[in-house]
């Protein structure tokens, strides 16, 4: 019997190892079984520990003291800027500065940088900020990009004066006034205000006293944590606007 069993484990064993072979009309292939009983064991995976480079800054939050040696404030532009600079002197009575308004009615970006009016009214007031608001009578142009050199050349003209560029409050739609003046202007200079919900008067485009009381507060918050800020405490509703300086010109002058 034992004889019997191992002839026939060689016989299996044997024929296992053997390619196909042929017995009658009948084909045998080659089992597997030699590489099952012969294969490595397989090492364990390992842990595959992929570095991947931190491309993604953090952002630190750096907290930046208000200008205090902020004394004059000059605050030139369009027509939307004389109510602006009237709100914006009251922050002026509370904080201890200054402000003088130049509202050209009707005027344009080109108008100011070609006139020379920029470079007189600074030597006039000798502001420590300026905010510029100009871009509401760029609103129906059809090739924004000609402005761009005229709003850069502005921003040159303020030399190391820190300033900020007050974008227009807008009554409709924007085309392109604001995409030009992010081109124009450098990054964290521009103030941007495309939804503000403000009082109007009568013909739904300019600010009333109110609406530019809001406008005005919305700009200084937005001051207050930009990257040169000047002192913004907020006045009492009763501030006086006395002892700062509103001038007005019209189309031709």
């Amino acid at each position: 019997m034992w004889i019997l069993i191992t002839v026939t484990m060689v016989l299996f064993i044997g024929i296992s190892f053997s390619e196909e072979f042929k017995l009658g009309n009948h084909t045998f292939k080659k089992a597997p079984f030699p590489e099952t009983l012969l294969a490595k064991e397989e090492e364990p995976a390992k842990d595959v520990v992929i570095e991947i480079e931190d491309t993604i800054p953090i952002p630190v939050e750096t907290l930046v003291e208000p200008d205090t040696a902020v004394h004059s404030v000059l605050v030139f532009g369009d027509s939307m800027t004389h109510h602006l600079a009237m709100s914006i002197s009251k922050y002026g009575t509370k904080n201890n500065y200054t402000v003088t308004g130049v509202t050209w009615e009707s005027s344009s970006i080109p108008g100011w940088e070609n006139s020379g009016k920029i470079r007189s009214y600074m030597e006039m007031s000798k502001p420590d900020f300026v905010i510029i608001s100009l871009g509401s009578n760029e609103m129906e142009l059809k090739h924004f990009e000609r402005r761009i050199p005229d709003v850069e050349k502005i921003v040159s003209e303020m030399d190391d004066i820190p300033f900020v560029w007050v974008g227009p409050p807008l009554w409709k739609e924007d085309k392109g006034v604001y995409s030009m003046l992010e081109k124009g202007v450098p990054k964290g200079k521009l103030f941007k205000i495309e939804t503000l919900d403000i009082e109007r008067g009568p013909d739904k485009v300019h600010p009333t006293r109110r609406g530019a009381d809001v406008w005005a507060d919305t700009l200084m918050r937005w001051i207050r944590k930009s990257s040169h800020p000047i002192l913004t405490e907020v006045p009492d509703s009763g501030t006086s606007t006395k002892g700062h300086k509103f001038i007005y010109l019209h189309p031709d002058e």
